[in-house]
């Protein structure tokens, strides 16, 4: 097979040009980065009032509580939400106010009336904070993640 020498010529041009542009290219970077967030922001945003029940009262960390009737058991829920097009606050306080909901769900399945001791909950390591959660953005999706324990308090 014979080649006319423009087409070795492109070809070694090109092939030069690949391997070049693979030198160079850095590796991807993941990003995760920690985040402590003021659990105020979620609470008051315009969706939370909404959409969170306040039939079923939240308890964070160590905050004071009317005694336990009833415990209902643990839960734990984590969401990730698309971090695109959002900043990092933005997507923490979505992601946060969608864990707080799912729990809320599920205190409605069991007949709790209250959710005590919530904490972040990220990768199997609770971070208690009353005024504060846990959130990690990434370049894609951002998650908050809590988990509490469902209980009927004496009204």
């Amino acid at each position: 097979m014979t080649f006319h020498l423009p087409f070795k010529v492109s070809m070694a041009a090109a092939m030069t040009g690949a391997l070049i542009m693979l030198a160079t290219a850095g590796p991807a970077q993941a990003r995760n980065t920690f985040l402590m967030q003021p659990l105020a922001e979620v609470m008051t945003q315009p969706e939370a009032q909404e959409k969170l029940d306040p039939s079923i009262r939240l308890y964070f960390a160590d905050q004071q509580h009317p005694a336990i009737q009833t415990r209902r058991g643990g839960f734990y829920s984590a969401n990730k939400v698309r971090a695109a097009l959002r900043t990092d606050a933005e997507s923490c306080r979505l992601a946060a106010l969608q864990s707080l909901l799912a729990l809320q769900d599920r205190a409605r399945q069991v007949g709790a009336n209250a959710i005590v001791n919530i904490t972040s909950y990220y990768e199997q390591r609770a971070n208690p904070d009353s005024q504060r959660y846990e959130c990690h953005a990434g370049n894609v999706v951002t998650e908050a993640a809590f988990k509490g324990d469902m209980v009927t308090l004496e009204q």
